[in-house]
């Protein structure tokens, strides 16, 4: 029988059809799922063991707006058969038509993840595609970005999926994130004649070798926009997006017409991760969605998984949803490139209902400033010695900010530049370099009545004569104690810090102790306050970020709530009766919404894969700035109508236990 026929007969069976709709674009979309195995050559049989009817029951249970599978991944193996690429020429069937047909008879979109830059076996076939490395040697695994690469291989395979199986759209993977300097003899020779330089840097020693690595993040935006409009030139309304392109690993702003934004957080921490990716992406002006990774890896090579349960993905579709982000969840293909049945598929139907109940109050919500973390270019380029990639210190302070009910957002300098004044605080979180331009307008931010927050050893020796206070010596990576008796404790820590002393009209906030004894302050405070013009200047004078992602204590996240009370004494909200839970103070159309997200569990343990279980929050207070008074308040999905106070300005309202994610629909 094939697979045609039988597909027919099968949705015979099924009362659920999406074909009465037009396919959504990505701009519309809202749950996904993403499927991939990186086909190699020892791959046999691909399609063998496709199961037409799993992978319906699959769809029928859980409807999703979109599905995105493997077409190339990074050993450069597709697994199509393909007539242009590479593919281990092993098919028992073709999975793509397979899945292809099932997807087109939900009327869903099919996306492909695509390899991009990263391919080992189209780079080691064609070494005049490789990248070259410093010591002129070839790098087999990459693509020069001014190669050949995406002409003759990258386009021309998109082409063919467009053609032979109608595909909606391409997320190609292994591309920012794999970029490197380039030494191919093309780039040298143009970096050499634009900048006027006689030799192209070599290494991070070279005083010129900022400028080299700007130069190949030009290089690489040129290659991206090259195979994007050659895409959409052969097929408009194709959609594309280039993984973590425009993120925290691309802090830019969007100058290519890819179609949207993504990336996948994976490991065991992604309640974390995702909150901060999803921040790094939400102002980026594109569609968005993030990815999570439906297990954690045991050992990936072998295919050893700890699959994820319900309430760690559902924590962190939350903190995805919450800040106005689509949400997807990746599980492998088997290596025959079919539908994995060992999948739980109720589960995953119980996600899909999650997210779709809150899809009316969280899809193309905006956040309400409140906290700013600048996300600094300059500061950035300095500590990520690479093209693009991983590598920021700020994770670690977002996660701090959230633990202490704060609702933050990450401004790039693009953000910043043009939402500035928008913000009641801004924080500098542990960066030392900065575009002269912004911090200049920072400053002028404060003097017309903007706060703004130093974080750091090395960021308060930029703002120092700001700070009213004396610096003493150089600062240091040394083992001390921080706390107070005002703040409940006194807890250690081994950072880098800086000793000041504060002069006169200067406030305080915490000691610095040699010995756990409140007796024996040193004369350094942790945090201090001052005024600047109508605004306040805060510095903190320790670097907290890593710190607090290895020993978490909630002295760190006292003093910090501490500062922000000074510099912003009403916030627009406030949660009073748990420290577990995340809050996003957002908007849909007038409503106001206040996202309450609870992040109890274990991810935060490393010896922990998986836990099934959290525990209900407390009951709760929450305070909302408001200048009018509500019509209703809503506890959504459910609708419930909440008894609440309003008076001078402020709305109080009692919440009940929030099981894993609440919100406040504030209706006016």
């Amino acid at each position: 029988m094939t697979s045609r026929l039988l597909i027919g007969i099968l949705l015979m069976s099924f009362p659920y059809f999406n074909n009465a709709q037009e396919k959504l674009k990505r701009a519309d979309s809202f749950f996904g799922f993403h499927f991939d195995f990186h086909a190699t050559a020892n791959d046999k049989d691909l399609g063998k063991y496709f199961n037409e009817k799993d992978l319906m029951d699959f769809l029928r249970l859980t409807k999703p707006d979109y599905v995105q599978i493997d077409s190339k991944g990074h050993p450069g193996f597709s697994s199509y058969p393909t007539k242009i690429g590479y593919s281990a020429n092993s098919f028992n069937q073709d999975p793509m038509r397979l899945w292809r047909e099932v997807t087109n008879s939900f009327n869903i979109p099919l996306y492909v993840h695509y390899s991009g830059i990263w391919d080992d076996r189209g780079i080691s076939s064609n070494p005049d595609w490789a990248r070259v490395n410093a010591d002129g040697s070839k790098d087999l695994r990459h693509a020069s970005y001014l190669g050949p690469y995406s002409d003759k291989l990258l386009i021309p395979q998109i082409k063919e999926m467009i053609d032979n199986y109608k595909i909606d759209g391409a997320w190609i993977d292994g591309d920012c994130w794999a970029t490197g300097p380039d030494y191919s003899p093309e780039v040298v020779n143009e970096f050499l004649e634009v900048t006027g330089l006689e030799t192209v840097p070599l290494n991070t020693e070279d005083p010129n070798y900022g400028k080299w690595l700007d130069f190949n993040r030009t290089k690489f935006k040129q290659y991206l926009e090259h195979y994007v409009d050659a895409i959409h030139t052969y097929k408009p309304g194709f959609q594309v997006a280039s993984n973590w392109a425009y993120s925290s690993m691309m802090p830019e702003k969007v100058d290519v017409n890819v179609d949207f934004l993504s990336g996948d957080v994976s490991g065991q921490n992604c309640v974390y991760s995702a909150a901060f990716q999803a921040r790094c992406l939400a102002l980026q002006g594109k569609p968005w969605d993030l990815m999570s990774w439906g297990f954690v890896p045991m050992d990936f090579s072998a295919g050893i998984h700890s699959p994820k349960s319900l309430v760690q993905l559902q924590q962190e579709a939350a903190q995805v949803m919450a800040v106005g982000g689509g949400f997807q969840v990746y599980f492998q293909q088997n290596r025959d490139a079919s539908f994995q049945n060992s999948i739980d598929v109720d589960a995953m139907s119980k996600l899909a209902e999650f997210c779709r109940e809150r899809q009316p109050f969280c899809q193309n919500s905006t956040m309400i400033p409140q906290i700013a973390l600048w996300y600094s270019g300059e500061g950035w380029k300095k500590d990520n010695k690479g093209v693009y990639g991983w590598g920021s210190n700020m994770e670690g302070l977002n996660n701090l900010f959230m633990d202490g009910q704060n609702s933050v957002e990450i401004l790039m300098d693009h953000h910043l530049d043009e939402r500035m004044e928008k913000y009641p605080v801004i924080v500098i979180p542990e960066w030392d370099h900065f575009d002269t331009i912004l911090k200049k307008r920072l400053l002028e931010y404060v003097q017309n009545g903007g706060n703004l927050f130093v974080m750091g050893a090395k960021a308060v020796n930029q703002f120092e004569p700001y700070l009213g206070v004396t610096f003493v010596e150089t600062n240091s990576h040394e083992q001390f104690n921080i706390g107070d008796k005002d703040l409940n404790g006194i807890t250690g820590i081994r950072t880098n810090w800086q000793k000041v002393i504060p002069k006169e009209g200067t406030s305080t906030i915490g000691h610095v102790y040699h010995q756990r004894d409140y007796r024996f302050a040193t004369e350094f405070p942790v945090a201090t306050i001052v005024d600047y013009g109508k605004g306040k200047i805060a510095g903190l004078y320790m670097d907290l970020s890593e710190s607090y992602n290895v020993s978490r204590h909630p002295i760190y996240n006292k003093i910090v709530n501490n500062v922000l009370n000074r510099l912003n004494p009403v916030p627009g909200v406030r949660v009073i009766g748990s420290e577990k839970i995340h809050v996003v103070l957002g908007r849909k159309e007038s409503n106001k919404l206040v996202h309450l997200i609870n992040s109890d569990g274990a991810h935060f343990n490393k010896n922990v894969y998986s836990y099934s279980d959290v525990t209900p929050s407390n009951s709760l207070i929450i305070e909302i700035k408001s200048d009018n008074k509500p019509k209703a308040i809503k506890l959504q999905p459910d609708g419930k109508r909440l008894k609440f106070d309003y008076q001078k300005n402020i709305i109080t309202v009692n919440v009940p236990p929030v099981d894993i994610y609440s919100i406040i629909e504030v209706e006016y």
